[in-house]
């Protein structure tokens, strides 16, 4: 899954590209509001759906705050799918990434005793390290000299990055949904 995300994104860029007969576009805050309105009337019929299937409040709940953060990059990306435009909506997919990992994060801790919650912190706090290490890593790994070049690199290092942040996210969701069951 870790590529996934990578590949899906350089696929539906490339698939744009060849089919767009327009330019990309600047996100102006007034296309962010309009593109997130749109995410919202989906939440509904989605939200229906995962009842359907019997998922618990908590994971109907973390599976939405996904879906519309995945939702608005796709609809971000197919406005602006210059290489500027996808590593600007990828990064702004890291903050909201960013903002569940933190919520998950505070719900989990809370469930703990205050002994495991020393481990959750000292674990969590090794993770940044990791992250912070492994995203100099990538910068590296992807730099001219490496990698051969190409705008196409900034994307790579982009999206590995928030690869990281997702990984996380769903790793302290499902520490928590388990604890909940």
């Amino acid at each position: 899954m870790k590529h996934l995300f990578l590949v899906s994104i350089c696929f539906f860029a490339a698939q744009l590209a060849y089919t767009q007969n327009n330019e990309p576009r600047e996100i102006t805050p007034q296309i962010l509001e309009k593109l997130k309105a749109d995410v919202e009337k989906q939440v509904p019929a989605f939200r229906q759906k995962l009842q359907r299937k019997g998922f618990s409040n908590d994971r109907i709940e973390f599976t939405i705050d996904t879906f519309r953060i995945h939702q608005l990059l796709h609809k971000r990306i197919s406005i602006d799918y210059s290489t500027i435009g996808m590593n600007t909506s990828v990064y702004e997919m890291g903050v909201s990434y960013d903002i569940l990992l933190n919520k998950y994060y505070k719900k989990l801790k809370s469930a703990l005793t205050p002994e495991d919650q020393k481990t959750l912190i000292t674990a969590q706090k090794a993770w940044l390290a990791f992250r912070e290490a492994e995203s100099k890593l990538i910068m590296t790994m992807t730099a001219d000299q490496y990698s051969g070049g190409g705008t196409i690199q900034s994307n790579i290092s982009a999206g590995s990055i928030q690869d990281l942040l997702m990984q996380r996210t769903i790793e302290i969701f499902q520490y928590y949904d388990n604890i909940e069951k």
